[in-house]
């Protein structure tokens, strides 16, 4: 059967504005998606910088509370007394320190106050009528300096002399050598013409 009738088209949405509605659709999913996003988070806001920057590390005591002289001869040991006297060349009371630096310890300190004493001996020695007195305005460091160069140019003497000698013995050797080779000789020169 079929219907003669017209349609009613009173409930029926009419599409007039057919073309706006991808715009629409795109604009309200713009705006859903603004929506859903997290709100910014606010940033503080910057500290101003002082001009002059304020430190807080504390002064420097004055150099007149310490009394760096006695703590330093309070550091000292006995054979940094014994160099000290050795500088000042007092022979003496430097192998004095160096005897009481070897009685306080082991191996090492025995080596130690050994080299002193040795080395007490060998200037004290070379130094006998020569002169004893210090050199003027020179720190004690370079007075050990100057005390290892004489001990140096004293044993460069006696090696010389020890050289002088040798050769004089050797020169000597040679001639009693000589001397027993003739003896020798005119010995069994007398023993062949007895026979």
């Amino acid at each position: 059967m079929l219907c003669s009738r017209k349609p009613d088209l009173s409930n029926t949405v009419r599409l007039k504005n057919a073309p706006h509605i991808p715009v629409t659709l795109m604009a309200a999913m713009v705006l859903q998606a603004c929506a859903s996003q997290p709100a910014p988070v606010e940033s503080p806001e910057p500290k101003t910088v002082p001009d002059a920057v304020t430190l807080n590390i504390p002064e420097p005591a004055p150099a007149a509370d310490c009394d760096c002289e006695a703590w330093a001869l309070a550091q000292e040991n006995y054979f940094d007394r014994g160099v000290r006297a050795l500088a000042a060349r007092d022979y003496e009371q430097a192998k004095t320190y160096f005897e009481r630096h070897r009685a306080s310890g082991g191996s090492e300190v025995q080596r130690e106050a050994d080299v002193g004493i040795a080395f007490v001996t060998l200037m004290s020695d070379a130094i006998k009528g020569g002169d004893r007195d210090g050199a003027a305005g020179v720190d004690e460091r370079a007075e050990v300096m100057i005390l290892a160069l004489a001990a140096v140019q004293t044993l460069e003497g006696r090696i010389q002399a020890l050289n002088a000698l040798n050769s004089a013995l050797s020169k000597d050797l040679e001639k009693r050598e000589e001397a027993l080779k003739r003896l020798r000789d005119l010995t069994l020169g007398q023993q062949e013409g007895r026979r």
